[in-house]
């Protein structure tokens, strides 16, 4: 920016400088540059101009406020002699337009010729030093309003605080906010706003009621904006129908900026029915940041179809989504593995500019990945200009859970090798990966440089990562030694790995125990004695297997039924285990038969260890050949052309003899037959799994 000139002393302005200063103050505040700077040459031509430092300081002003801050600067530098209010609207202009370095440059050669800074000056520095989160230089100029005692102002000292907020110095912050004789509606806003940006949204609701107590004098849109983010980030309904009342009786439930908060605070915390009404509350006056919160709220509770309804009543009413609306939509398909709907959203957005959005990007790449198309999922990704860590995270998940281990090992390389810094999500998805695809060594070297390499402390859900991999190696000893070694306890979903292998490995002592960890961290679980059950029946321990089931049956616990369903004709077929209530039940009965015999002549044995003794084999393998999937995949076969994918998606794992049958239809058939259970993707084609039986 330059030198800035010191300061001399000047005569008042006359009674005519404060007739033209009051146009110059209306082009300000209307943002008219045109007009603004005829006054100017109109001024300059009289001579008045050059004859006042009063209009100087008014026209730079005028300049600030319509952006146009080369004149304002030109303007100073011309003055002979500035004043302090030149100054102090040098420096305010300059952090009113975002110019917060030079702002703060000149409040420093303010003070270097000698000039004690006003409040206002002091105010706009400190805004300045918010800006740039540079909490040191804030710190100074703190010192400076303690030493002219301008730091118990009010206006000073709101400043102060949303400095240190903004800086992350929480208790500094509070000390300076409790440090004020009298408190206004500006400083509850720089508390609560403070809070709020800091994650701390107990105490931001806390300071909302405490400024409630106070009589809420002042209270404007901003606040409660970010007290209902507060409370929908605390998924507090409750909470949030309390600040809904206070917005009533203020009378801002109209206000766009408050409606919106007030649908996406609802919609955080699961209470759909009133975001929606909120919405309803003008049918004319949708918007695009009301109508996005709605339909994540109904993605998050997983009702998709009332997400797809709002996204059409959007585009009904001319809002145009943007990319957190269909980043929003494709999510809700990717969980729902809704592919021909997920299809038809990125088709939409091949029309706009948000196509080439990193975020939109990478959800898109997540969903083909969890519709099975993993293909379309690398292509993605190389189609990203810019790849961000989302990005590089949804890629080595997708990989992860297609069982493409090494793929995602490299895929993590190249991701550290182009200076993008993991983080904990990365590592989830990368230790999935090679707990998979039986990389243990490779898992283990990973794990390790969480916190040597990358400095990220190892949480529970990498620590189950470590047990599901042993586990899946067979390494069950080395997996409860870890778990002996562990600084947490082992979560529910780790004790549920190491039950699983213990399962596929027939180790009753190990798995008992398991079990014991299971049901006292999720009595509800269910799983957890079927798995016990499985176990023992792979042992021959059938009196053990009666035990469990009299239990399960004493206690009321029903075994959790499989499903497994498929998207064919605009329509998803759902098929549970021996179920005939089909309209096409007579064909895909047939189909199954024929299968049967084919891939028995291929080599097929049915795997009947896990069934109860006291049925004969006969009955084993007819309770085998009606599970679920492949009554699916036996309905697809018949319903859907050669050239599309059979995609099954399972609620549970898909059973060793399931899949050992699937890779026999791929191969009778010459299909490709992709299957999603609830751990990972199964590409069976040819007689072979992508899994590579290791899964």
């Amino acid at each position: 920016m330059g030198k800035f000139p010191g300061q001399h002393s000047r005569p008042p302005d006359t009674d005519t400088s404060l007739r033209l200063a009051a146009p110059l103050q209306s082009c300000g505040r209307t943002g008219d540059l045109r007009l603004g700077r005829r006054l100017h040459a109109r001024l300059v031509l009289s001579g008045a101009a050059a004859a006042s430092a009063f209009l100087t300081n008014h026209l730079i002003t005028m300049y600030s406020h319509c952006a146009d801050v080369t004149s304002a600067l030109r303007l100073f530098h011309a003055m002979p002699r500035p004043n302090l209010v030149s100054w102090t609207t040098l420096i305010s202009g300059l952090a009113q337009n975002s110019m917060h370095g030079d702002a703060l440059t000149a409040f420093a050669s303010m003070r270097r010729a000698g000039l004690a800074p006003t409040q206002f000056a002091l105010s706009s520095a400190a805004r300045a030093a918010a800006a740039l989160a540079a909490p040191l230089l804030g710190a100074q100029l703190h010192c400076v309003g303690v030493r002219i005692g301008f730091d118990s102002e009010l206006f000073v000292a709101s400043n102060l605080a949303d400095m240190y907020f903004k800086s992350g110095l929480l208790a500094e912050a509070c000390r300076v906010f409790d440090q004020m004789p009298h408190k206004d509606a500006v400083a509850w806003t720089a508390l609560i706003d403070g809070y709020a940006k800091n994650g701390s949204l107990e105490k931001a609701a806390l300071a909302f009621r405490a400024m409630k107590r106070e009589g809420l004098v002042g209270a404007d849109q901003h606040v409660f904006c970010t007290v209902l983010s507060a409370s929908g980030g605390l998924k507090d309904a409750w909470l949030g129908r309390t600040i809904h009342s206070s917005v009533i009786k203020a009378g801002f439930q109209l206000e766009v900026a408050v409606r919106n908060a007030l649908t996406d605070m609802y919609a955080n915390a699961a209470d759909m029915e009133d975001a929606a009404r909120v919405l309803r509350i003008d049918p004319q006056g949708w918007t695009v940041v009301s109508a996005t919160s709605l339909i994540d709220g109904y993605i998050e509770t997983e009702r998709v179809e009332e997400a797809l309804r709002i996204f059409i009543e959007l585009r009904r009413q001319g809002v145009e989504p943007n990319e957190f609306t269909f980043s929003s939509m494709i999510k809700g398909c990717a969980m729902q593995a809704l592919l021909e709907q997920g299809a038809q959203l990125h088709a939409q957005l091949i029309k706009t500019n948000i196509i080439s959005d990193s975020f939109v990007g990478s959800t898109l790449l997540d969903m083909y990945g969890k519709c099975g198309l993993i293909s379309l999922s690398i292509q993605l990704f190389n189609e990203i200009e810019h790849h961000t860590d989302i990005a590089w995270n949804a890629l080595i998940n997708v990989l992860a859970q297609h069982g493409h281990g090494r793929e995602a090992v490299q895929a993590f390389d190249r991701m550290t090798s182009s200076g993008i810094r993991p983080n904990h999500i990365t590592f989830v998805s990368l230790l999935t990966a090679c707990s998979h695809s039986g990389l243990v060594d490779e898992g283990l070297k990973y794990f390790n440089s969480m916190k040597d390499a990358h400095g990220i402390e190892p949480k529970e859900e990498h620590y189950s990562c470590i047990i599901d991999m042993y586990g899946r190696a067979g390494r069950l000893d080395e997996a409860e030694k870890f778990i002996h070694e562990m600084p947490v306890k082992p979560n529910a979903y780790g004790w549920c790995s190491l039950l699983g292998a213990c399962r596929m490995r027939g180790n009753k002592e190990l798995g008992e125990v398991a079990a014991k960890n299971i049901m006292e961290l999720e009595p509800d679980n269910t799983g957890v004695h079927v798995s016990l059950s499985g176990i023992y029946a792979s042992l021959g321990q059938w009196e053990d297997v009666k035990a469990v089931r009299k239990l399960m049956w004493d206690s009321r616990i029903k075994k959790l039924p499989g499903f497994s369903w498929v998207d064919a004709n605009n329509k998803t077929h759902v098929f549970a285990s021996e179920d005939w209530s089909h309209p096409q039940q007579e064909k895909i009965y047939k189909k199954l038969e024929e299968l049967y015999e084919r891939i028995k002549e291929e080599g097929y044995v049915p795997d009947t260890r896990f069934l109860p003794c006291n049925l004969d084999n006969a009955a084993k393998e007819r309770i085998l050949r009606y599970h679920s999937e492949r009554i699916a995949v036996a309905f697809a076969l018949i319903s859907m052309p050669a050239t599309k994918p059979i995609i099954v998606k399972k609620n549970l794992r898909i059973c060793v003899d399931c899949h050992s049958a699937l890779k026999f239809i791929s191969k009778v058939e010459s299909r490709d037959i992709i299957v999603r259970d609830n751990s990972r993707f199964h590409h069976f084609g040819k007689g072979r799994c992508s899994c590579e039986d290791y899964w």
